[in-house]
């Protein structure tokens, strides 16, 4: 769940998101629409790992992962 108080941004800040794992990008198209509702400049977001495809970064600016999802090893089950 993301929350916001809307006098908490204004036209002064800038707005980084930080996640764990950043798979389909709707998480930080989200936070980017909200930081933009209160005229925030958002500068992009980072995670420990980066499953996004070509189309949700374009639309995000900035990504930075610390690993690519396919540099993972298969998972067991």
């Amino acid at each position: 769940m993301l929350r916001l108080q809307r006098s908490a941004l204004g036209p002064a800040n800038r707005v980084l998101l930080i996640d764990d794992w950043i798979e389909t990008g709707n998480q930080a198209a989200a936070v980017r629409g909200m930081a933009e509702e209160c005229r925030a400049t958002w500068v992009g977001c980072g995670g420990i790992v980066d499953q996004l495809t070509t189309l949700p970064k374009s639309a995000l600016g900035t990504v930075r992962g610390l690993l690519d999802a396919q540099e993972l090893p298969p998972s067991e089950t």
